[in-house]
């Protein structure tokens, strides 16, 4: 019949595989970027709010909340671009890639990512991240490779430390905000497989070198 075979016809459009939309190294920063600043404010802004009730609005109304809100964000943000490039490596290596080269092509990208921005008050800049970050992605690819959960955990440690609350105020709440990143970068890592073309993005990677 005329209706089932143009019933066929739209299931086979819905299931049918669609190519991803992150080919090129830029889309990837793009892609990276978007997710580690949604990670770091949302992760913050839900412990603070969490944490303090009704108080975060008048919180919101002091300076000097909002300046250590901001350095929260800003620390934040950097912490989940590291962690999420690492996790970016794995996935492209998995394609068949060398680890050196897509490196080289990770560190090289954060480092334009963050150049993008102005730097924030309380910095300089961001050299010491990006030569931290050769590192990072050498123990996340290393034989074992490192855990998925400790991979999110390091950039979780992070953002717990900067927090705009008193250390003594939060003081048991580490594991609260872990795992809290941990869920984004689980939702990352399925976005990830999604929406990134690792064989494009490994080989622009690879000519950024």
């Amino acid at each position: 019949m005329e209706w089932m075979s143009s019933a066929r016809a739209r299931l086979g459009e819905w299931f049918r595989p669609r190519e991803r939309s992150v080919r090129t190294a830029e889309q990837l920063g793009e892609f990276l970027s978007r997710h580690a600043a949604f990670i770091a404010q949302k992760c913050a802004d839900d412990y603070c709010r969490n944490k303090v009730g009704l108080s975060h609005y008048a919180l919101g109304e002091e300076q000097t909340y909002r300046d250590a809100l901001n350095v929260c964000r800003w620390e934040g943000y950097a912490a989940m671009l590291a962690g999420l490039a690492a996790v970016t490596q794995r996935f492209v290596l998995e394609a068949g890639f060398d680890g050196g080269r897509i490196e080289a092509g990770l560190v090289a990208l954060c480092g334009r990512i963050l150049a993008q921005h102005p730097a924030p008050a309380h910095r300089q800049g961001w050299d010491e991240l990006i030569a931290d970050l050769p590192w990072r992605l050498r123990a996340a690819r290393a034989d074992p490779p490192q855990p998925f959960a400790e991979i999110a955990a390091a950039a979780g440690r992070r953002l717990f430390e900067v927090l705009p609350i008193h250390h003594s105020y939060r003081e048991f709440d580490e594991p609260v905000v872990i795992g809290a990143v941990h869920f984004n970068f689980v939702g990352f890592s399925d976005r990830l497989g999604r929406e990134v073309d690792a064989v494009a993005v490994g080989r622009d990677l690879e000519r950024s070198t």
